[in-house]
């Protein structure tokens, strides 16, 4: 009995939630284009690692490089930028606290 209780409670769960995130975090509606998401993920990141000053230096170049690859046509090369991009911006806020506490130890 207590396994069918919490299977139905489990279920209800999941169904009462499925609906909770907003449009935005829905895979089926909005731009299906891979080059606007990752570029705009590209871009929120290094703008939020500019703000805290830890933006790598090569994070902004690559993103404009990824814009003008997407100008020529080249969407493949201008994706994979994109995403080397956030990937650095990922990285830059991951390193973000261990570079408050780094110095040399006495």
């Amino acid at each position: 009995m207590k396994k069918v209780l919490i299977t139905v409670l489990s279920v209800f769960a999941l169904t009462a939630q499925a609906d909770f995130l907003g449009d935005s975090h829905n895979w089926n509606k909005g731009s299906s284009d891979p080059f606007k998401s990752a570029i705009a993920a590209a871009e929120t990141g290094y703008k939020a690692n500019l703000a805290v000053n830890m933006a790598w230096r090569d994070t902004g170049k690559m993103i404009k490089e990824a814009k003008k690859l997407q100008a020529s046509g080249k969407t493949a090369a201008a994706v994979a930028l994109a995403n080397k991009a956030h990937t650095q911006t990922v990285n830059a806020t991951a390193q973000t606290p261990l570079a408050a506490i780094a110095g040399p130890l006495f």
